[in-house]
């Protein structure tokens, strides 16, 4: 089991949870030296790769936050908030804003804790557990591109419209940010791509395709996979 780490500006401030995540037999590390390496160089994610969750402290702004986008993968890191206490509804909100997939605070009950753990991290084991790669799941067979961009949002169809028309199928943030709102990035943006490919990867694999079928590209952006891209490109020929 991979460990799970805790970026913080204060180590005091995490003696509750992580004296909760031992005692359900998690290990845990808490770092302030960690959190100073990934603000000053946030396109490195090997730095962080082998946690299994990432806990994004209540020390740290919600912009502190979104400047860490590029060194998580969104894929395989379960994101979490702690907060002093239980968030509000505005605050909810702006998590989803943020990519963050849950959140916890503090005196918080230990029964709940674990079974929010234990839900939420058997998603992210099962995608790591998973090298096998195959275009399509073996038991079900992939909806066709008409019914797979009926299901997606406005900007979810822009975003993957923009990757499938790349020459190379791979398209940079700042490219994703123009051709969505027809404007340059800033960080609010950048923020609502990372949560687009998210949700893009979940409904690909909910349409019937493996894990995979979108890449990222440290530092720069995304990349479909060239099996895809050739898949819809035949049906589009049929």
């Amino acid at each position: 089991m991979r460990p799970i780490l805790i970026l913080t500006k204060n180590l005091l401030t995490e003696r509750w949870l992580q004296e909760q995540l031992q005692l359900l037999n998690y290990e845990v590390f808490c770092s302030v030296t960690m959190l100073k390496h990934l603000q000053l160089n946030p396109n490195r994610p090997k730095m962080i790769e082998n946690y299994q969750a990432i806990i994004f402290s209540e020390t740290l702004t919600n912009q502190e936050i979104r400047e860490l986008q590029d060194s998580v993968d969104h894929e395989n890191n379960l994101l979490v908030r702690k907060f002093n206490e239980e968030p509000t509804i505005k605050e909810k909100e702006v998590l989803a804003d943020l990519a963050i997939d849950t959140w916890i605070y503090e005196d918080q009950s230990l029964d709940i804790l674990r079974e929010l753990l234990a839900t939420r991290l058997s998603r992210c084991q099962s995608r790591t557990l998973n090298n096998v790669f195959f275009l399509y799941q073996k038991d079900d067979s992939p909806k066709s591109l008409m019914e797979f961009k009926s299901g997606l949002t406005k900007k979810e169809r822009l975003a993957f419209e923009c990757l499938m028309e790349s020459e190379t199928g791979q398209v940079s943030r700042d490219g994703l940010c123009h051709y969505i709102w027809k404007g340059d990035s800033n960080n609010s943006r950048l923020t609502q791509i990372s949560v687009l490919i998210k949700r893009l990867k979940y409904k690909l694999e909910e349409a019937g395709f493996q894990n995979g079928m979108i890449e990222t590209v440290w530092g720069y952006g995304y990349k479909l996979s060239p099996k895809l891209v050739q898949f819809y490109s035949q049906e589009a020929m049929q």
